[in-house]
């Protein structure tokens, strides 16, 4: 048994309307009944039950008052407001007027000028001079093993005698000029610049190597395991963040030998620790 479409029992002598059909119902729905013709040439019947809900909002006065013109054509004789038959309603497009365009770029500009003001002030960053450490170059602990970049740029100078009493002669000029009171030991009229005097003849002289590209997890203890198999040290230093506490990725370390300071250049450079390459190097040229 074959079972037929609703519409194959409609007799043909009967004229079926194609104009939609509304039926106002007695709880204030209404019943909107339709009929298309489907892809295969048969008329098919579409039935929508509608609650119509008033909404009260407030739009612009132009659109507004074209709500209330006449209409014309095949809507003329039609009522005031859209025809569900005729028109599709969409989504609501809200319309940004050019007025309010400048005054909004203004206040958007005034807001990115007040948080560019009220952006706290970075503070200064300590470096030393010595190892380029975060910390200040007199508490650095390689300020008596490492040159420092004055005493690099500083190079050879002449005499002893002539650069002490030319420096004398400076110190003096400077102080008769007002520009500073306070002249230092060894620039003092009659001050010699004897071995024990000067920083550089006091350091420490055992072979130090600088390693890099260690992880932030690294810790002191991590560092003198990691060079212990080559010879004793005599000192490890790792810097720290000032504020995060974690490794800034390299290491000073001191050896009693040279030879053991050669054996771990050789073997720590391109070595693979804790998932980085490491390179090792002598921290100051006059260890090589």
């Amino acid at each position: 048994m074959v079972n037929s479409s609703w519409a194959d029992d409609v007799d043909e002598s009967q004229q079926v309307s194609l104009e939609p059909q509304v039926i106002n119902n007695e709880d204030g729905t209404k019943t909107v009944i339709e009929y298309r013709t489907n892809g295969d040439g048969k008329k098919v019947r579409l039935t929508r039950r509608i609650r119509e809900k008033v909404v009260q909002e407030h739009v612009n006065r132009a659109v507004a008052e074209r709500k209330k013109w006449a209409k014309f054509g095949d809507e003329e004789k039609s009522g005031p407001g859209p025809n569900i038959s005729s028109t599709t309603l969409a989504e609501q497009v809200t319309l940004k007027l050019s007025q309010y365009a400048a005054q909004q770029k203004q206040n958007e500009e005034e807001e990115e000028e007040q948080q560019k003001q009220n952006m706290p002030i970075k503070p200064t960053r300590i470096l030393c001079r010595t190892c380029r450490g975060d910390h200040f170059t007199a508490k650095c602990p390689y300020k008596d093993t490492l040159v420092s970049v004055e005493g690099i740029m500083e190079g050879a100078t002449g005499g002893d005698a002539d650069g002490g009493a030319g420096a004398a002669a400076g110190a003096d000029k400077a102080a008769g000029d007002g520009a500073s009171s306070y002249v230092p030991p060894h620039m003092r009229a009659g001050a010699s610049r004897s071995a024990g005097t000067d920083f550089r003849d006091k350091r420490d002289d055992r072979p130090t190597i600088r390693i890099t590209n260690l992880s932030e997890d690294v810790r002191e203890a991590d560092v003198k395991e990691l060079c212990m198999p080559f010879g004793q040290t005599t000192h490890t230093f790792v810097p720290l963040h000032r504020d995060s506490g974690k490794c800034k990725g390299y290491a000073f370390v001191s050896f009693y030998e040279h030879s053991s300071a050669e054996r771990a250049i050789a073997k720590l450079s391109g070595f693979g620790y804790d998932n980085l390459i490491l390179k090792a190097e002598w921290a100051n040229s006059s260890n090589k």
